[in-house]
């Protein structure tokens, strides 16, 4: 039996540091890092058609060295830019202040008069929701 202590209290240790481990990739999930734009570039419904009609792939026109995105998709009424860095994308979204929503590592440009509030906030509310249960600002989805 006292051989086996040393051995159990590895093991318990062991135990606890993946329970760290595992609580600590819980808490720092965002799945919003991880959205594909692409799909966006193809609108397939009457709801994605009329939130952004004429969309289309664009990010070899729009992500440069001055916006450091690594997708865009641009339509007639808002373009959506993603950062691999979420501090890239909180400094577009200031550059962009008035016409922009962040959403996670998502930015979304609104065309003046491109969408109503309403259409606006409806979008974005769909966006927030997108893999993850609550949204930046703690509403459920």
């Amino acid at each position: 039996m006292t051989r086996s202590r040393p051995l159990l209290l590895l093991i318990g240790a062991l135990v606890g540091a993946g329970i760290v481990l595992a609580a600590t990739f819980v808490t720092n999930y965002d799945g919003r890092k991880t959205i594909d734009l692409a799909a966006w570039a193809e609108v397939d419904d009457a709801w994605d058609r009329e939130m952004m009609p004429g969309a289309r792939w664009a990010t070899d026109e729009l992500c440069t060295d001055d916006l450091p995105c690594s997708q865009a998709v641009t339509s007639d009424t808002l373009t959506m830019y993603r950062f691999d860095d979420h501090a890239d994308a909180v400094a577009i979204a200031r550059r962009f202040a008035g016409e922009a929503y962040k959403s996670g590592w998502i930015v979304v440009r609104f065309e003046p008069g491109g969408l109503t509030a309403d259409q606006r906030q409806s979008f974005v509310g769909v966006l927030d929701c997108i893999n993850v249960g609550d949204t930046e600002d703690g509403l459920g989805c």
